[in-house]
């Protein structure tokens, strides 16, 4: 396949889901979205930020994909539609989990934190240096979560001092890395390396992270594809500011375990995917594509992995609704849906599929 086809083939994909998202979760007098594609009974009015975040993230590689700027008005729209659930009178100010207006819900540090990316993209995308003043004021939230208890590191949310996740740390030296880059502030810098180190003991035997320490001690032993994209994606930075070989080496052997580690084969098919967390697998793939670009030798091979499952489950894992099962290597017609729920699906993983392939449409090589 050659690059123009398979960039017109990833394209077309995140396009066609991206509409069929629309047609199903957006509520236009809102400019917000549905949790699910179906309404379930426990479901709020709309959706929790996180799966927002996800729709920015899926715009955002829209946007700056090839011809993403039919996209930049969306972009401008899902990033207006976030101000609902934005608390200013906080102090420091920071997204509530839900909607304010419809009661508004606890701050958690990591979903501040992923919007800090997204306004970072957005900046670089759309140019408005509005966005690059909110992804500072993500960070300054962030960072307001950290403490000297258990020698640092960022709490998961505000006012809860139970637990340290690696997923309230690890976005963070990644947004604290790309803020470097775009302002050249040395505390960025300094912050990224103070948080990497504080991480390291959270590095399992297997090479890839842990889930989190509590104020116990006691360390959760769970891995998500998630907390090791992040690492990979925030040295893979460092390298790329530093020009340190040990923040390379460190990326490309955390990307080597996470294949490892993650990859399962299925029997039917006979190919390895990775867990059935699409979400999670679209940050490994972000700390993948960083590391493609930032290390010299430029090997996709990562990358590839992810594709491979990413077209599989187009294939094989996609129903009549034409939302794709987070088991990627499920067959559609027999299992699909969101917890066992047949035809229902969730906003944030289906919004992860938009945001991968919109990205594997922007790389400089065809598989």
């Amino acid at each position: 396949m050659t690059q123009q086809v398979r960039q017109d083939t990833d394209l077309a994909r995140a396009e066609t889901l991206y509409q069929t998202i629309l047609a199903s979760f957006y509520v236009p007098e809102f400019n917000l979205y549905r949790e699910h594609n179906q309404v379930l009974p426990e479901d709020n009015a709309f959706s929790f930020l996180w799966p927002y975040s996800g729709m920015i993230s899926a715009v955002n590689a829209l946007a700056a994909a090839p011809g993403g700027e039919r996209y930049h008005a969306d972009l401008v729209r899902v990033l207006d539609g976030l101000e609902q659930y934005w608390d200013g009178r906080a102090d420091p100010p920071g997204y509530d989990s839900y909607v304010r207006e419809f009661g508004g819900g606890q701050k958690y540090y990591d979903d501040n934190e992923w919007l800090g990316l997204d306004f970072v993209d957005a900046y670089r995308t759309l140019g408005d240096p509005v966005y690059l003043e909110k992804a500072k004021a993500t960070f300054t939230f962030a960072i307001s979560g950290w403490s000297d208890e258990l020698g640092g590191g960022i709490y998961w949310r505000e006012n809860d001092p139970t637990t340290k996740n690696t997923c309230s740390n690890g976005p963070a030296a990644v947004l604290a890395m790309k803020l470097y880059q775009e302002t050249g502030e040395q505390q960025y810098l300094d912050w990224a390396v103070r948080i990497l180190e504080w991480l390291k003991p959270l590095k399992a035997p297997s090479g890839v992270y842990w889930d989190s320490i509590s104020d116990k001690r006691t360390i959760d032993f769970r891995t998500f594809t998630y907390n090791t994209g992040t690492i990979i994606h925030a040295n893979a930075l460092l390298y790329q500011e530093t020009g340190e070989q040990k923040y390379l080496d460190e990326a490309r052997a955390l990307a080597e375990a996470s294949v490892a580690h993650f990859m399962r084969e299925d029997p039917q098919s006979g190919q390895a995917f990775y867990p059935d967390t699409p979400w999670f697998n679209a940050v490994l793939l972000r700390g993948y594509v960083a590391l493609y670009y930032a290390d010299p030798q430029h090997d996709p091979k990562y990358i590839e992995t992810m594709r491979a499952n990413l077209d599989h489950a187009w294939t094989h894992a996609r129903g009549e609704e034409g939302f794709v099962n987070p088991d990627w290597a499920g067959d559609a017609s027999v299992q699909r849906g969101t917890d066992g729920k047949e035809g229902v699906y969730w906003l944030l993983d289906q919004a992860a599929l938009v945001e991968m392939y919109a990205t594997l449409a922007q790389l400089p090589f065809a598989s």
